[in-house]
């Protein structure tokens, strides 16, 4: 027996779909993707296989397009369960990433609970916690050291110029 089985009535196919092949979630997906083209009706055809019947909500609609439409459908959506399934474990990942970072800052309890060094406490070699008075204030003034002209000693008159 195929995988896929099609009636044509008049306005209207069924289509019955095995579920080893096609999850039932695939079945709901691609049915919902028609609901508002034809109208869409699920039911058990035998042990795990779905009926599908599309009929066309206008008149003289192409019913094989339609049917045609729902397999390639059906397929995309298998297809995005499938990698869904596969990558699992990344999306998870990522997802409880996201989550904990949207938590926020960790609370007054959680701050008081953490365990930290006295040495590592106040060790900042990159000077990342100095504030910008204390950075560019030491730089300026050692600046002004560096800047100021050297006073010549003041010489004394000589004695030929003081003729007077």
């Amino acid at each position: 027996m195929s995988h896929i089985k099609s009636i044509f009535g008049e306005g209207s196919v069924d289509l019955e779909f095995d579920e080893s092949l096609y999850p039932k979630d695939a079945i709901y997906g691609a049915s919902y993707v028609f609901i508002d083209r034809c109208y869409v009706h699920l039911d058990r055809a035998a042990d795990q296989r779905v009926r599908v019947t599309l009929r066309a909500k206008g008149l003289g609609a192409d019913t094989a397009a339609l049917a045609g439409e729902f397999q390639n459908e059906l397929l995309g959506q298998a297809w995005r369960r499938q990698i869904v399934e596969e990558n699992r474990a990344y999306i998870e990942a990522i997802t409880s990433r996201a989550l904990g970072g949207a938590a926020g800052p960790p609370g007054l309890d959680d701050l008081l609970a953490m365990d930290i060094g006295e040495e590592s406490a106040f060790e900042d070699p990159l000077g990342i916690a100095m504030s910008w008075e204390e950075k560019y204030t030491k730089k300026k003034t050692e600046a002004k050291v560096d800047a100021a002209p050297i006073e010549a000693p003041i010489a004394a008159p000589s004695d030929a110029g003081e003729a007077r």
